[in-house]
């Protein structure tokens, strides 16, 4: 992890909430900027980010505006957050899905999305995935349908993950096993709520018995079934868990 990003971590842990804020704003930009060896940063960024947003309204406004920002670049044409020069380049729609989620504002991603079908069709079809969560919840579910894939087949990846990496690791690893298995459950909540939506009920009890009993881990299934009963316990662990590892490493 980045030293200014540990910084700010630290400072939002002992409440120096303006000092984290202005370490995490920096970090962002750096992050934006493709400065080398950043973009492994954006996860544990966005994440301290969302954390921050709860504890100091400063931080939500701050987050509103990088949201606009980002939004005027994503209209200018320019898709591609961060670095260019990897695998697989970070979507800046995928960034702005991000951020109204944190924002409690999944309606600005819905208007945003219907605005690229009509602008940029091409490119708001492939990047559809990103705001099938808005689309489910703004009710359209024909809208949602026509972007829906099935989640099963990636049960296989999901349990291997399991068995190699720790639901919730230390503080400087970012969390991948929690993030696959979120975006997994979040699929499969979403399938499952799009065809109660289409009156296909009977389908939307298989697919998400389906999920659960192909999870292998007794332990991920477990809180896979808390997933569906509350969305977003997931990564609420998560940050219980890192809170935790703060106070104990505060302690030492």
């Amino acid at each position: 992890m980045e030293s200014i990003l540990q910084d700010a971590v630290i400072a939002r842990s002992e409440g120096r909430y303006e000092d984290a804020l202005r370490l995490l704003r920096a970090v962002f930009g750096r992050i934006r900027e493709s400065v080398p060896g950043t973009d492994e940063s954006y996860f544990i960024t966005m994440f301290e980010w969302s954390q921050l947003c709860a504890e100091y309204h400063p931080a939500y406004e701050a987050l509103v505006s990088a949201r606009d920002e980002e939004v005027v670049y994503l209209l200018n044409g320019d898709d591609i957050f961060g670095t260019r020069a990897v695998a697989w380049p970070r979507s800046r729609f995928g960034v702005i899905v991000n951020m109204n989620e944190t924002l409690n504002n999944t309606r600005a991603t819905h208007e945003l999305f219907k605005q690229l079908l009509s602008l940029q069709p091409t490119f708001a079809h492939r990047e559809a995935s990103f705001a099938l969560p808005a689309i489910v919840e703004a009710g359209d579910f024909v809208l949602a349908s026509s972007y829906l894939a099935d989640p099963l087949p990636r049960l296989k990846e999901l349990n291997q993950l399991a068995a190699q990496l720790p639901l919730f690791p230390p503080i400087s690893v970012a969390p991948r096993l929690a993030a696959e298995l979120t975006n997994f459950m979040r699929d499969v909540i979403l399938g499952a709520t799009v065809l109660e939506g289409l009156g296909k009920d009977a389908e939307a009890r298989y697919l998400r018995d389906a999920a659960l009993t192909g999870i292998a881990s007794d332990e991920i299934r477990a809180l896979a079934n808390l997933e569906i009963a509350v969305p977003g316990k997931i990564m609420r662990e998560l940050s219980s868990h890192q809170t935790r590892l703060h106070e104990a490493s505060n302690k030492e």
